[in-house]
């Protein structure tokens, strides 16, 4: 007699089809939520890409105005930081102008009589009425404004043919190559058809939302990038890049990460050596939010890490 079949495996329960069903619709689910929270996000980058960069390069160009009609030392101003890497957000980044002074011009050549120079100059030079403070710092002065927005200024001068910038300790100068972190950067969001900067952008935005100034500095948050997307595989959407750029982040902030651009030994130096106290606790504050934004349900959730 021939049996009933029921050859084992060829059975489909109506718990196998329920569990299906399941995993279809948590599928369906997650898709549209990728899809509003990716259309959310492209949003906030147009903001971020509208907000006044035209105010910050009029200022920049004064800037360089102001000091060469008072002083006539700058032979050029070199964008070495986030305008230059196409990088930069009102208000989350250090904007660098490289300036570099004109050899006829400096009577003491140590990198403090420089800085205090260009200090002073920019004191007497720049309007009132427009900036809040000038200050110099070991290496650089800086500019505020009345809206909060900063000018970093390093100034150059020429060693053996090469640029050099002020050492930490202001006393002596580095040689220092302000394109080739530039060059480095792009060439990585060129094999990442493009997407590296706008997650930049937008992880520069989470991380002035969520940690205020006790998160990476600008230009940590790029040298982090180019760590984080140089094999990358994943998908190129806002969403799956930055929540990939702050899981590698929370890790790879345990060890420090050279300075190609030869401004400093490390980009991260002032963070200690691998696996500091500073570290590790910049690795848990990271690993917490890339938690919170794998964990995200809703475009609230979204909504609630980057305003």
């Amino acid at each position: 007699m021939g049996g009933s079949g029921g050859g084992t495996g060829s059975y489909f329960s109506a718990a196998d089809a329920r569990a299906l069903e399941e995993e279809a619709r948590r599928r369906l689910e997650q898709s549209r939520l990728d899809s509003t929270v990716n259309s959310f996000l492209q949003r906030e980058l147009t903001d971020i890409n509208d907000r006044d960069i035209e105010l910050t390069n009029s200022r920049l160009e004064a800037i360089e105005q102001a000091l060469g009609n008072r002083i006539g030392e700058v032979e050029r101003l070199l964008f070495g930081g986030s305008v230059a890497k196409h990088t930069y957000v009102n208000g989350l980044s250090d904007i660098d102008a490289l300036v570099e002074i004109a050899e006829e011009a400096i009577s003491d050549r140590s990198p403090a009589a420089v800085i205090n120079s260009l200090a002073r100059t920019l004191r007497q030079a720049l309007p009132q009425g427009q900036v809040e403070e000038i200050r110099q710092g070991r290496m650089a002065v800086t500019v505020t404004y009345g809206d909060g927005t900063e000018i970093q200024l390093l100034p150059a001068i020429r060693e053996n043919g090469e640029l050099a910038v002020s050492s930490w300790d202001s006393r002596s100068w580095i040689p220092i190559r302000p394109r080739e972190f530039a060059r480095v950067l792009t060439a990585t969001n060129q094999s990442q058809g493009g997407a590296v900067v706008p997650a930049v952008k937008l992880a520069k935005a989470i991380f002035a939302n969520r940690f205020g100034d006790g998160g990476p500095s600008g230009y940590h948050v790029e040298a982090l990038a180019v760590e984080a997307f140089r094999q990358y595989s994943g998908p190129r959407t806002p969403k799956a890049m930055v929540t990939h750029f702050v899981r590698s982040a929370s890790e790879r902030v345990l060890r420090p990460i050279g300075d190609i651009s030869g401004q400093s030994r490390y980009v991260d130096g002032s963070l200690g050596e691998g696996n500091s106290a500073a570290r590790l606790a910049l690795s848990r504050r990271l690993e917490r939010l890339a938690r919170t934004m794998e964990s995200a349900r809703s475009i609230d959730d979204w909504e609630a890490l980057i305003r």
